[in-house]
């Protein structure tokens, strides 16, 4: 609540500041404008100062007030950001692996990046210009007003033409080129996923079709931005043609006005021109952000494959993992029923053709998708009796292409515990057979490891993942192929420190694999079947 008030409390702080600078701006011109007229008059000089001392005064404090109004708004829509930024993040956690659907990587990092950026602007560039330019008109009007009130009725009248006109023609034009965002979207897509296979598009002679389909989604976004700058354009003419219009009827009704306030109320639409102008700009950005918003609450309203029960059971000590009659798949059931167990510091194997469900068995393992049939328990309780923060505290995945950050050996370790000190992280190295390895490295564990870990081997990527996951201190371990794109001597020394991290008071093992050398190492081995269509 206190933190909800503060926040109002700067955002109301800002809205003040922002009116009393816009209002600065309106009274600068407004005073320099009778100090003109009057000047002309030739009265004494000191019939002028209080004038001459009100523009210095309205320069100076427009330009504070306009940072100090900066500063506040900006403070509180960048708390949003975060706050926003965070909730995308968790709905991203909560509906992965299955809920994305066909989102790809650059259109993800769109909506993470640009999306939430964008709606920054609804509070700094969309409400606050109409809040603070109707505050600033409607004090701007009842000046005039009390000038002349005949001229006041004409400029509320242009205020009210204006704001019409920005809402109808600007938003109309603004919503039907409304696909930046979607433009966009496509282009970091497109971009993102070139980039990712760019080895492998010019090994298969397709990377001229990968360059025209990204030439083709920058086309698009560079239409979309031209679209943007149309519109504005528009406004700025509707403002424009409003203020012109507003000052000729003014000027050919000024004839009862006194000739020392001609000039200021003539003025008055000029000076509204700056608020407007925000308005224009404002209703361009709304179909955007509009869209933006749309775009990530559409995240949140991705089906969730899993949910944790109303009444979780506590996580046992045990870590006995129990397959009963089990059954996955995507959309429907694809294995037939399986059924093995996995004692503390056992190992079993796991195989079967390609898109039999080896890995869609080893999601539902973690609780990341749920099991059509049958019951997985974990010490003796059904995992979808506990929460799923809790089964993935308890069992870890390493898949074939885990992801490797662009950063050092020692903070791609840390993402499993930011807290971990130089000892931990080195006895991780040890276990999973990379210490020697990174110790030989001039940087040691500073070493950085290059774009999803290019300047590391296959192998000691593989490692590095691996001590990562021994870092997280998971009891259980689902190897997904950890042998895969290896050669054979790489891929058996990484089995022979696989295999002696189970055992006695070690970890359990539940290793997918196709490759025969990987199989014949274990004793028990499980083979997945696909239903039969």
């Amino acid at each position: 609540m206190s933190r909800t008030y503060s926040r109002r409390t700067r955002l109301g702080f800002g809205l003040a500041t922002g009116v009393a600078a816009q209002l600065a701006a309106v009274g600068l011109l407004l005073a320099s404008a009778w100090l003109i007229v009057r000047a002309a008059e030739q009265p004494p000089v000191l019939y002028l100062m209080v004038a001459i001392v009100s523009v210095r005064f309205f320069g100076i404090s427009r330009s504070v007030l306009r940072y100090v109004e900066r500063l506040a708004t900006h403070d509180v829509a960048l708390a949003d950001a975060v706050e926003q930024r965070v909730a995308t993040y968790t709905d991203l956690d909560r509906v992965a692996p299955a809920g994305l659907g066909d989102l790809r990587r650059g259109d993800l990092v769109s909506r993470v990046v640009a999306d939430v950026a964008r709606l920054q602007d609804r509070l700094l560039r969309l409400r606050i210009p109409w809040w603070v330019g109707l505050a600033a008109t409607a004090v701007v009007v009842g000046v005039v007003a009390a000038i002349d009130l005949r001229s006041g009725l004409v400029i509320a009248v242009g205020v009210a033409v204006c704001a019409l006109a920005l809402g109808r023609a600007v938003a109309l034009v603004g919503a039907s080129r409304s696909g930046r965002s979607e433009a966009q979207g496509r282009l970091s897509a497109e971009v993102a996923a070139s980039a990712v296979a760019a080895r492998e598009l010019v090994a298969f002679g397709a990377a001229d079709r990968a360059r025209e389909t990204a030439a083709s989604a920058t086309r698009d976004a560079q239409s979309a931005q031209s679209g943007g700058a149309s519109v504005a354009g528009l406004g700025s003419a509707v403002v424009l043609a409003v203020a012109g219009l507003t000052v000729a009827v003014l000027a050919a009704w000024s004839g009862g006005v006194d000739p020392v306030l001609v000039g200021v109320v003539l003025l008055a639409p000029i000076a509204l021109i700056e608020p407007w102008d925000g308005w224009s700009e404002a209703e361009r950005l709304r179909p955007e952000v509009t869209a933006a918003a749309a775009r990530l609450a559409a995240l949140g309203d991705l089906p969730q494959p899993v949910t944790d029960p109303g009444s979780p059971r506590t996580l046992p000590t045990s870590s006995v993992l129990v397959v009963d009659e089990v059954t996955v798949g995507w959309d429907g059931p694809v294995t037939r029923p399986v059924s093995f167990k996995v004692d503390e510091g056992g190992t079993i194997a796991v195989t079967g053709p390609s898109g039999v469900g080896k890995s869609t068995l080893a999601y539902a393992l973690l609780r990341l998708l749920p099991a059509w049939h049958g019951a997985i328990t974990l010490g003796g309780v059904g995992t979808s009796e506990l929460t799923a923060a809790d089964v993935r505290s308890r069992i870890g995945y390493l898949g074939q292409d885990d992801a490797v950050f662009d950063t050092s050996i020692r903070e791609n370790l840390r993402i499993a515990d930011p807290d971990a000190d130089e000892q931990r992280l080195r006895a991780a190295l040890d276990a999973a057979g990379l210490l020697t390895a990174v110790d030989a490295m001039p940087q040691g564990l500073d070493t950085p490891v290059g774009e999803h870990g290019g300047r590391l081997s296959g192998g000691e990527r593989q490692r590095l993942c691996l001590a990562r996951l021994l870092l997280a201190d998971h009891r259980v371990l689902v190897l997904d192929e950890p042998t895969e794109h290896l050669d054979a001597p790489t891929a058996a020394a990484l089995m022979d420190d696989v295999l002696a991290l189970a055992g006695p008071g070690g970890r359990s093992l539940v290793v997918i694999s196709h490759s025969p050398a990987v199989l014949s190492r274990f004793d028990d081995v499980v083979r997945l079947s696909r239903v039969d269509p």
